[in-house]
């Protein structure tokens, strides 16, 4: 209550207003130089450029408020100093992942929309932020992921180039024409929508087993078609296995029964 009685009026008229006007501005300020940044640069450097403009303005204000207030600035900083020294000894994995972050932004990955894979989780980026990265997946489920882990684990793009190969891979009976099979499935991928037809579709043997043959279909596709080329070519080869009669072998179980 002391401290109340010996601010004046005005002075917390103006203080309220530099903090209203702050954050106005911040606001503005940020929006500005994010769309100016998003002409020249990635989408995820705007958004980042946004965040650090808001928060440069709106301190710059609250400071003034403060000082309208009464308060002595060089006892704020003082005070912010030993706070920052008590925090950084509680917060390193903080900065390790601001660092980090910074690093993103320079060596640039992936920016915001990319389809990627990281570890065990894979789907689009929906923000990146100084400490962590946001990836919404499949089944709309966000992932927090530490910039910290991203820095260290293998990242894959899924969206970096503008084409994908689609692998659909087929196991048929030994007894199976792959002389005959092969050209029928290659007909089959160039004649599916979206299908690119150079570099040209590939049907080959991948691998040899006990009982059946692995046949690998291999076709290329604008990265937005791949989910849409994937179903569309197992749906066919299906109907072709179908119509042609072709055999794919059931997994075969061998008991052994010990003599008693």
């Amino acid at each position: 209550m002391q401290f109340l009685e010996h601010i004046k009026w005005l002075n917390l008229f103006y203080a309220i207003l530099l903090f209203s006007s702050g954050y106005i501005l911040a606001k503005w300020a940020g929006t500005l130089i994010e769309r100016t940044i998003e002409k020249h640069f990635s989408k995820h450097q705007a958004m980042l450029a946004h965040r650090l403009a808001f928060y440069l303005f709106f301190v710059a204000f609250a400071v003034c408020a403060l000082q309208q207030l009464g308060f002595n600035l060089s006892v704020l900083l003082g005070a912010a100093g030993i706070f920052t020294v008590a925090l950084s000894f509680a917060s390193q994995t903080a900065a390790s992942n601001l660092v980090s972050g910074v690093f993103l932004l320079f060596e640039r990955p992936f920016k915001v929309g990319d389809q990627v894979q990281v570890n065990t989780v894979s789907g689009t980026v929906e923000a990146i932020d100084l400490l962590s990265t946001k990836i919404r997946t499949s089944d709309n489920r966000l992932v927090r992921v530490p910039n910290e882990s991203l820095i260290k684990s293998q990242i894959t793009n899924l969206s970096y180039y503008p084409t994908r190969r689609v692998d659909i891979p087929l196991i048929v009976s030994w007894k199976t024409d792959i002389d005959a099979l092969v050209p029928l499935l290659h007909t089959l991928a160039l004649e599916t929508p979206h299908v690119l037809k150079n570099p040209e579709p590939q049907v080959v043997i991948d691998q040899f087993n006990e009982s059946s043959i692995q046949l690998m279909m291999k076709a290329w596709t604008k990265k937005a078609n791949v989910s849409e080329v994937t179903n569309t070519l197992r749906t066919a080869v299906k109907h072709l296995f179908d119509e042609k009669g072709i055999e794919t072998p059931s997994p075969q179980i061998t008991l052994t029964r010990e003599a008693l």
